[in-house]
């Protein structure tokens, strides 16, 4: 995220998705491409939505986890709390069920998930 965002586009946190909005379409494309050069992923390109533009990009918290598969159990690992919280969001929404966490460990936040799907035979990771 820039150091600082002009005064007229705001940011709104979604889970797994930052939403930044403008009634200013230059200043939100000039942050878009701003974020894209820092290595911003998954960034959508600006569409005007009522009197407003509106960008989404993926939550950079989130982009820093890592997601490990031992057996029936996924570990996300990440920096923050709420980053390994939005990344477990694609596998709650399709069963998994949180067993542990999160909590920090050694310095990281961990969270386990019950990858339920795999034990029914309805696969929820790959």
């Amino acid at each position: 995220m820039p150091a600082s965002l002009p005064e007229n586009v705001y940011v709104h946190d979604a889970g797994d998705k930052l939403v930044l909005s403008s009634q200013d379409e230059a200043a939100l494309k000039q942050v878009v491409e701003g974020m894209r050069k820092e290595g911003a992923r998954g960034i959508g390109a600006p569409v005007k939505v009522g009197s407003k533009w509106v960008a989404s990009l993926e939550h950079p918290a989130m982009a820093q986890c890592t997601v490990e598969k031992i057996g029936f159990e996924i570990v996300i690992t990440g920096p923050t709390e709420a980053g390994v919280l939005a990344r477990s969001g694609e596998f709650r929404d399709r069963g998994a069920l949180i067993a542990r966490g999160p909590e920090k460990e050694e310095g990281a936040w961990k969270l386990y998930l019950d990858d339920v799907g795999a034990r029914t035979g309805n696969m929820i990771t790959g």
